[in-house]
């Protein structure tokens, strides 16, 4: 994909602007986090993937 950085950092991004804004659309902010989450370590982008992760887990609370 040509743009998968830019793809997983936007969907990370849109997660947390759901969660912080739109707390009912809860479902919708944890697809575009494990989307996330499944193209970084490929990419070798760590500290995006422990931002993502640090998100799945506030939700797991």
């Amino acid at each position: 994909m040509r743009f998968r950085l830019e793809l997983a950092l936007t969907r990370l991004q849109l997660a947390e602007l759901l969660l912080e804004h739109y707390p009912k659309e809860r479902a919708e902010a944890l697809e575009h986090l494990d989307f996330a989450i499944a193209e970084f370590p490929g990419m070798k982008m760590q500290p995006s993937l422990e931002r993502a992760l640090r998100h799945k887990e506030i939700l797991k609370a």
